[in-house]
């Protein structure tokens, strides 16, 4: 296939859906740790169902510096951030206990009369864990995309229950570096390297 036809094939590649969201304890530190997406990609894994999608963000901050006839000017990066936003339908106490560094979940009895109890809250409590996360955009026409990152959620725990509508929580995953200092990682399939 020529370049040319690998181009066109790039530019039409419009992804439509959501994405499914896997979480797992992170006790790495490089991406060639990272799991192989059969044994990633896992319904033990599967944190909950997605609702409204998911949205992902890289922001960039910089130091500017102009002389005062601005005929000279110099720009640096001084940081970056990444980050993964997506809402959950489906979620419980172990959910929590992923999300939420000072979350636990316990559970109690068997069968019919099993209770889980998730004790949120107190800086003193912080597990101090970091998950690795893996939202896969799946398309059977076009190719699966996987973003993954390393990090943890910074949204806190907001669950509101009203009449007609779903709960649904929104947690929002701020990436921490590999150690190669990548903050994103993303995975395309169906790609055409060309001729």
């Amino acid at each position: 296939m020529s370049n040319t036809t690998t181009y066109r094939q790039e530019k039409d590649r419009i992804a439509l859906g959501s994405v499914d969201v896997y979480v797992t304890e992170w006790t790495g530190t490089a991406i060639s740790d990272i799991p192989e997406d059969a044994t990633l990609e896992v319904d033990a894994n599967l944190i909950g169902r997605t609702k409204e999608g998911a949205e992902f963000e890289y922001q960039t901050n910089y130091f500017s510096v102009k002389s005062d006839d601005g005929k000279a000017s110099r720009n640096e990066m001084t940081d970056d951030n990444g980050y993964m936003s997506y809402g959950m339908i489906t979620w419980n106490g172990d959910t929590i206990s992923k999300l939420i560094e000072t979350a636990s979940a316990t559970v109690s009895g068997t069968g019919a009369t099993a209770k889980r109890r998730t004790l949120i809250g107190g800086v003193a409590n912080a597990n101090g864990k970091t998950y690795l996360f893996r939202a896969v955009h799946k398309d059977k026409v076009k190719g699966d995309v996987r973003y993954t990152m390393i990090g943890k959620n910074i949204n806190g725990f907001a669950a509101s229950y009203r009449p007609g509508q779903p709960t649904t929580i929104t947690p929002r995953i701020q990436a921490e570096p590999f150690s190669d200092g990548h903050l994103l990682i993303i995975d395309e399939d169906n790609i055409d390297a060309g001729a």
